[in-house]
C-alpha cells in the first residue's frame, strides 16, 4: 500500500542480471513492481517473530550445497589419483567396482545439480 507522503529512508540494493531477473519474475507473478516486491518481502521478513528464519532455510541449503561441493571435489581428486595409478600399472582390477563408484559419483553430482537449481529458483 502506498504511503500518502514520500518515505525518507532509502536503501539501494544491487543485483546481478540473473538475480534481478528472478526478482522481476517474482514481482510480476505477484502483480507488483520490482521495488514494491523487494520492499514488501524484506518488510515481511523483518516483521516476523524471527527475522532470521526468513532466510535461514536458504542459507542452510547453500551451506549444505557448498559442503557437498567440497566433498565431491575431494572425491574427484581421489578419482584422478586412482586413474593415474591404474593407467600407470595398466591393470584395472574389478572394473565393476570402479563402474559402480563412478555411477555413484555421477548420481551425487546430479543430486547436487538438482538442489542448486531448486535453491536458485526459490523452490
Amino acid at each position: 500500500m502506498r504511503e500518502p507522503t514520500l518515505r525518507e529512508k532509502r536503501v539501494h540494493p544491487r543485483y546481478s542480471d540473473d538475480e534481478f531477473a528472478l526478482l522481476a519474475t517474482a514481482a510480476d507473478l505477484s502483480r507488483m513492481s520490482v521495488g514494491g516486491y523487494v520492499a514488501e518481502t524484506s518488510l515481511a521478513a523483518a516483521r516476523s517473530d524471527d527475522p532470521s528464519a526468513a532466510v535461514a532455510d536458504y542459507r542452510s541449503m547453500v551451506k549444505a550445497l557448498m559442503a557437498a561441493n567440497r566433498q565431491l571435489a575431494k572425491i574427484g581428486g581421489n578419482l584422478n589419483q586412482l586413474a593415474w595409478h591404474l593407467n600407470k600399472d595398466g591393470a584395472w582390477p574389478a572394473p565393476d567396482i570402479v563402474a559402480r563408484l563412478l555411477d555413484r559419483v555421477e548420481a551425487s553430482i546430479g543430486d547436487v545439480d538438482v538442489a542448486v537449481s531448486q535453491v536458485a529458483s526459490g523452490r
